[in-house]
């Protein structure tokens, strides 16, 4: 069997990224369903079953980077999250208002970083961003992402002021 991150980095390669598909390319069970209000996605993890949530309220953009953001707490802290359950509230600052157990806010950062860099890769962003165009909505209808999620990524990275 080929190793996840080979696996990710193929599905990364084309733009825009079918998370979905890469999710449950990994063997992750990948559901939608309405959740209140300031919920946006939730992992349960027990060795080696995975399950990804993602709130069915919410529009497609934010659904795809909270796939992304559930994936990157998989990939990345799962040692943390065997035998439980952790919602995020991926839209409030920082992470701050996501419980602190088992993931701190730091963790959050980190997989809101890894949602970008799978979504919005800086080298793509790099070669094509123009700003004479500032196409930006091009970049952005490209990754699949919102044109506000772009501005933030570009700006992130250096190359947009």
């Amino acid at each position: 069997m080929r190793d996840e991150m080979s696996i990710v980095q193929d599905f990364a390669s084309r733009l825009p990224v079918d998370v979905v598909a890469l999710i449950e390319a990994l063997g992750i069970d990948y559901f939608e369903e309405p959740m209140p209000e300031k919920n946006s996605g939730r992992i349960d993890y027990n060795d080696p079953f995975c399950m990804i949530t993602v709130n069915a309220n919410e529009g497609p953009q934010r659904r795809l980077f909270t796939a992304a953001h559930e994936l990157g707490h998989y990939l990345l802290h799962r040692d943390l999250l065997d035998g439980k359950k952790h919602m995020d509230r991926l839209y409030s600052e920082g992470g701050n208002d996501n419980p602190n157990s088992p993931l701190s806010p730091r963790h959050e950062v980190q997989a809101n970083n890894f949602a970008a860099d799978l979504l919005m890769p800086s080298g793509v962003l790099k070669a094509e961003y123009d700003p004479a165009l500032d196409n930006v909505r091009a970049l952005a209808e490209l990754c699949g992402v919102s044109r506000s999620a772009m501005e933030i990524r570009l700006q992130a990275l250096g190359i947009k002021q």
